[in-house]
């Protein structure tokens, strides 16, 4: 049996967080010293709020908090285990899996556990995690399992927008994307995660929604002529501005003849670096 472990950075949807074989690892958001589970000690809203003049920090997750997944698992008699993290690029949290998985494979030696860098973020993680899971469905084997779930790690792209780059700035992730440029004529970079795991900007749009559209674009052109697996649009919140562009993504992409759009809202964690107004797509290709 295959269990899978991801972090909760993937926005793995929630009826597939709810399978028996999945496992999620909490990130930490860090408001005034004291920290709150991602997903579960803390809303979007109250975090929102928190942000409307401060700046939240994250923290990584606990050796004995990535324990309790692979633990947990183990009790259930899932000898093979694959771990699926973001970008390396982007946060520590791989390189804590990497630390706790050498100690956990010495102490049971009859496990075999692979650890997979996305080079992704969000639901751009979690679509190849959730590639994973459903080609277990399938009975495959976990050594071909882990070799196409490392083969695909290039077929998974993600694009978003966002309003303000400040938070991005204050969190260390602003990657090659230039932090200044969001004030200069209402710009609003499409962002991206590059090859080398970090964020960079594809293209500059006048305003949020010509950037939203942009992004689509660029989505579409990433798949085109390709076998589609998956393709979803997720949001930082709920607020009327930011579901009105949200719809508008869902809109073109049901415009290029696609109608099974997975949505959803990204973790709190990741909201702590992109503040409110995020709209993102991304797609796993064959």
């Amino acid at each position: 049996m295959i269990g899978f472990i991801v972090d909760s950075g993937c926005d793995l949807p929630e009826q597939m967080k709810a399978r028996d074989n999945v496992r999620v690892v909490p990130l930490k958001i860090v408001l005034d010293g004291k920290e709150y589970r991602d997903n579960i000690d803390i809303s979007t809203p109250d975090l929102l709020h928190y942000m409307e003049d401060k700046f939240p920090k994250t923290s990584l997750p606990r050796q004995s908090e990535i324990g309790e997944a692979f633990d947990s698992l183990y009790e259930k008699g899932f000898k093979e285990m694959l771990y699926i993290g973001i970008s390396s690029g982007l946060s520590g949290t791989l390189g804590q899996v990497k630390t706790f998985v050498r100690d956990f494979s010495e102490k049971h030696s009859d496990v075999k556990v692979e650890v997979v860098d996305s080079m992704n973020i969000s639901i751009g993680s979690g679509l190849l995690a959730m590639k994973g899971i459903d080609m277990v469905k399938s009975g495959l084997a976990f050594e071909k399992v882990v070799s196409e779930i490392h083969a695909s790690v290039k077929k998974s792209k993600v694009f978003f927008c966002i309003p303000v780059l400040k938070f991005l700035k204050a969190g260390g992730r602003i990657g090659k994307v230039t932090a200044t440029i969001g004030d200069i004529l209402d710009l609003k970079p499409v962002i991206t995660v590059g090859e080398d795991g970090v964020y960079h900007s594809v293209s500059k749009e006048r305003g949020m929604k010509r950037a939203v559209r942009a992004s689509v674009k660029n989505l579409l052109n990433f798949i085109e002529g390709k076998r589609l697996l998956n393709i979803a649009a997720y949001t930082s919140d709920k607020s009327e501005k930011t579901m009105e562009f949200f719809r508008m993504a869902i809109e073109e992409i049901k415009a290029a003849g696609i109608d099974d759009v997975i949505t959803g809202q990204i973790s709190q964690s990741l909201v702590c670096h992109t503040g409110p107004g995020l709209v993102g797509v991304a797609a796993i290709i064959e």
